[in-house]
């Protein structure tokens, strides 16, 4: 009987890690490609955070996800400091993000995303940056980071973005997800 009973122990210890680990796994950014944009899913799109419906805090006036520092045209190679704020606080223990910069008539990267600090980290996949959380960085609802604008022009520029302020109960029910998108005039002809 004894070993039956280890047996037993051993299994729900695995399920238990393996469900453990899986909840967790995000506090250090999502898989890549969550924006929202160029055909991407957010991460209640996904299945993962779906408590509320996408953007149900900004309609419920509860918060927003906000992007300032972008430019309306920008200069080839200028550096622009960006902010990102998951502006949704009041019961909420961790706050995320996911940002890509995409050339909109051909959805390739557009110029260079750059961590400046231990909040934020770049994930690469298929040619494009993704710029977003670390587990460093989800103790505050701002992000900061550097947009390098294209070395020479590339057309209008689109950045989406998705945020997630989380109840901080490390599990994905409770999360409202946020999604945005901005629009960058390339420069003058």
């Amino acid at each position: 009987m004894k070993p039956r009973f280890t047996a037993l122990w051993g299994a729900l210890l695995s399920v238990w890690v393996l469900v453990t680990i899986s909840v967790g796994a995000y506090r250090t950014g999502p898989d890549p490609a969550k924006t929202g944009g160029f055909g991407e899913m957010t991460c209640h799109q996904t299945g993962c955070h779906v408590s509320f419906e996408l953007n149900a805090g900004k309609a419920k006036g509860l918060g927003d996800l906000v992007i300032s520092g972008l430019p309306t045209q920008y200069e080839p190679g200028r550096v622009y400091p960006i902010k990102l704020a998951v502006t949704h606080t009041e019961g909420r223990g961790y706050w995320g993000f996911q940002l890509a910069a995409r050339v909109k008539d051909t959805g390739a990267q557009a110029g260079e995303l750059k961590p400046i600090d231990g909040g934020t980290q770049m994930v690469d996949e298929k040619g494009i940056q993704y710029i977003e959380h670390t587990l460093n960085g989800i103790a505050a609802n701002t992000f900061e980071f550097n947009w390098v604008a294209p070395a020479s022009p590339a057309g209008e520029v689109i950045v989406h973005a998705s945020g997630n302020a989380g109840d901080g109960d490390d599990s994905p029910e409770g999360d409202y997800i946020y999604n945005t998108s901005l629009s960058v005039a390339g420069p003058p002809r």
